[in-house]
């Protein structure tokens, strides 16, 4: 069952309390005082919480001085353990606390107590005896001012385990842009230029933002999407716009860049004559952030055929990676993730499924999943069993068109021939 990591919030209070003394004589928590907590809220302290089927499941709390954070506690309710709700609690405290300018966050426990695990898993480091948690957070408070201002974000660890399937892309990505940027070091000894700069390419719906945020989260870097749309405020202001975002963003030591739908601020100038200011902006703007380590800028497209060729050739982009739609291994993946969730009937054969979803995009096969599920609920509150049967996907899946026709897809194998550099 899924849960939601959230701010505390005045109607919740009455929940915290319940909480808090159902896990207060459990061997394994630490004890806090229903009128500590109290005062702590009163005063400020930041507080987040679990919500799960509309109960409230976990929280934990921090207090602030200047750039430090302390937390004394971590209650979990005892079903709803070991679910991973104490390390998605403690990341969100993390996010919480970065946006107020907290660089250190230490956490007193007695070894053995609920939440150690939760702690190591976010990387704190323990001294001795009374176990004393410690983390430096990752960013300046500038950094983060920086990182908010063009709607940043910073990413959850696991993003990139969740991406199903697709693995000619996840194993190119991870080899040719993680890995250098990971030890730069050793890429530097053997002479490898680290990557900077890296478009996707492919068809709509096949994953190019997810594993652009999915590159981000697992570099530990945040993500900053600068959308076309809202980067021209005004006539003939695209190309200052883009410059100012690029140039601030790069005082950042490490951020990952996302422009998606780049076809549109880097059209071909002989098709396009008025986008020339912005493509020559690029011309300029591009090789000065290669030069900057610790920044990738990834764009996406699904017309790579009409940006204009000068800002495509090597020396602007490092890495050129066409993103199709999953293949079958990645099909099966994807069908399993989306059913794993559900109450299905032990007939359903995720293999015969994905065969015949060849051109579905991950979104497709969502979409049919949950269409799925919505015949088993509704056959469930007229007294049918709960379960997701072989014939509701069947039916969901004849009622799915795949977003990637045939003629798309050969499209794309031209393209990938024509354009990937890797």
């Amino acid at each position: 069952m899924a849960f939601q990591i959230c701010d505390l919030q005045p109607t919740d209070i009455g929940a915290a309390i319940r909480l808090l003394e159902e896990v207060r004589q459990l061997p394994d928590s630490t004890p806090i005082e229903i009128d500590q907590f109290i005062t702590e809220v009163n005063d400020g302290a930041v507080v987040v919480v679990a919500l799960a089927e509309g109960a409230l499941v976990g929280l934990t709390s921090a207090r602030v001085a200047g750039d430090r954070a302390w937390t004394q506690f971590l209650s979990i309710s005892p079903e709803w353990r070991r679910r991973g709700i104490g390390s998605a609690l403690t990341t969100g405290l993390e996010n919480r606390l970065l946006h107020l300018g907290v660089r250190r966050v230490t956490a007193l426990l007695e070894p053995g107590r609920i939440g150690e695990q939760a702690l190591v898993n976010r990387g704190y480091v323990p001294t001795t005896g009374m176990v004393l948690y410690e983390k430096s957070l990752s960013f300046e408070p500038s950094e983060v001012r920086i990182i908010d201002s063009w709607g940043g974000q910073i990413l959850d660890t696991d993003l990139w385990s969740q991406l199903a399937g697709m693995e000619r892309e996840k194993l190119l990505i991870d080899q040719r842009i993680v890995a250098p940027l990971a030890d730069p070091s050793l890429a530097s000894e053997v002479g490898l230029r680290l990557p900077g700069t890296v478009l996707m390419f492919g068809p709509p719906g096949t994953g190019k933002t997810t594993f652009a945020r999915g590159l981000a989260s697992r570099l530990g870097w945040p993500f900053v999407e600068l959308l076309p749309s809202k980067l021209a405020s005004g006539e003939g202001r695209l190309a200052g716009e883009l410059r100012e975002a690029l140039a601030e963003l790069g005082h950042l030591e490490h951020v990952v860049i996302f422009i998606d739908e780049f076809d549109e601020i880097a059209p071909a100038r002989e098709s396009s004559p008025a986008s020339a200011g912005v493509v020559n902006e690029l011309l300029k703007s591009i090789p000065e952030l290669r030069r900057r380590p610790g920044k990738l800028l990834v764009c996406a497209t699904n017309f790579v055929e009409t940006i204009d060729p000068a800002v495509l050739r090597p020396g602007r982009f490092d890495l050129l990676i066409g993103i199709g739609p999953p293949d079958l291994d990645a099909l099966r993946a994807l069908w399993a993730q989306s059913l794993g969730g559900m109450n299905v009937h032990s007939e359903v054969d995720i293999e015969s499924i994905a065969e015949r979803c060849i051109g579905f995009t991950p979104g497709d096969v969502d979409l049919a999943a949950q269409r799925a599920a919505s015949l088993a609920f509704s056959r469930a509150r007229d007294g049918g069993d709960a379960v997701v049967t072989a014939a509701d996907i069947d039916d969901a899946v004849e009622r799915t068109s795949p977003s990637v026709t045939r003629e798309m897809y050969d499209t794309f194998r031209a393209e990938v021939a024509a354009f990937e550099r890797i």
